[in-house]
């Protein structure tokens, strides 16, 4: 039985194809199997997979015609036989001591669920600055708690860079293959179970960029779709976590003030809210971010999402003795 089952799921591919199956051909560990995942293309890409499958037993090409990643995801898991689960994309690419260095990792830390690495970017779109930003942030979240207190700003690891233990699926479910980022509802939801995320530091995939990539394109991952992921899990959560303290909203523009309603929803109850300029929000009282109460008094949960702010943010309450996870976190 095969160490890995990678899980490649591709869909008209065919000018990347090639090159992420070859970065996974020319591993330095080699006890895997790759089910290359046909998600109903039109193009030549299913005779690009069919021939590396004729050529490497290894590699096996499964189809699943109902159009989504989730679905083609949810199908090969279905098929793997791997102790570990491991992700790649048909825009990827792997380098040669990825999988080596994951099982490596896996092997030696039990505790671990799942396991990213760093990742390298490259892109052809003339204004990426966000999507190179977002890339420098999801590197510098290398530990179980950092990827923990962070994992309602964003998904917090490159979901092609994955590997998990085949048992969590059984144990906490698969994709979920609604109108949402399925990636970052899995994360949630296997966290929100008690399951321990890593990162390994070294830059083990590069991340093709462009602008026929799904997280550019698909309404699965736009802004609403990724707080509408998250904002349920984030009030379970706080749920078990507040014990009778009250909840304030660090930010108070009317995007802010949405959110705060979306959360209020999900039956969270919210008592105030904070900025450092002073604004009403009508029906709450507002503290100045200076006077906020000392640690254990209440939660802050911060909306605010200017790139660069949540970690200015963190480091002012952090400042103030409030520690990320107990008293505040950032949820946007």
């Amino acid at each position: 039985m095969p160490a890995i089952t990678l899980l490649l799921p591709f869909r008209n591919a065919a000018s990347t194809l090639d090159e992420a199956i070859a970065s996974i051909a020319t591993q330095t560990f080699a006890n895997w199997e790759l089910l290359l995942i046909d998600n109903a293309s039109t193009d030549v890409s299913t005779e690009v997979a069919k021939r590396w499958a004729a050529q490497d037993e290894r590699i096996r090409v499964i189809s699943e015609p109902t159009v989504g990643i989730a679905h083609a995801l949810n199908t090969g898991l279905q098929h793997a036989q791997g102790r570990y689960i491991a992700r790649m994309d048909a825009d990827d690419t792997s380098h040669p001591e990825r999988l080596a260095k994951q099982v490596a990792y896996m092997d030696t830390h039990p505790e671990i669920g799942v396991l990213g690495t760093r990742t390298s970017f490259a892109t052809t779109v003339q204004k990426s600055s966000g999507m190179r930003w977002f890339v420098q942030w999801q590197n510098a979240i290398l530990s179980p708690h950092e990827h923990f207190v962070k994992r309602f700003v964003d998904a917090p690891l490159a979901h092609p860079t994955v590997m998990f233990r085949r048992e969590l699926v059984e144990r906490h479910g698969n994709y979920n293959s609604g109108p949402l980022p399925e990636d970052h509802d899995l994360w949630l939801r296997w966290m929100d179970a008690g399951v321990r995320f890593a990162k390994l530091p070294e830059e083990l995939l590069t991340w093709n960029d462009h602008a026929q990539r799904l997280s550019r394109t698909h309404a699965n991952y736009s802004t609403e779709a990724f707080f509408s992921a998250k904002v349920k899990w984030l009030a379970k959560w706080l749920k078990r976590k507040l014990d009778g303290r009250p909840v304030i909203i660090a930010g108070t523009s009317n995007i802010c003030q949405q959110r705060a309603r979306l959360l209020e929803a999900e039956g969270i109850t919210i008592s105030a809210f904070t900025d450092v300029k002073p604004r009403e929000v009508p029906g709450y009282a507002f503290i100045p971010h200076d006077g906020l109460p000392p640690t254990g008094e209440a939660f802050v949960v911060s909306f605010i999402s200017q790139r660069g702010t949540g970690d200015r943010i963190a480091e002012f309450l952090s400042s103030r003795g409030l520690a990320e996870g107990e008293d505040f976190v950032l949820a946007a």
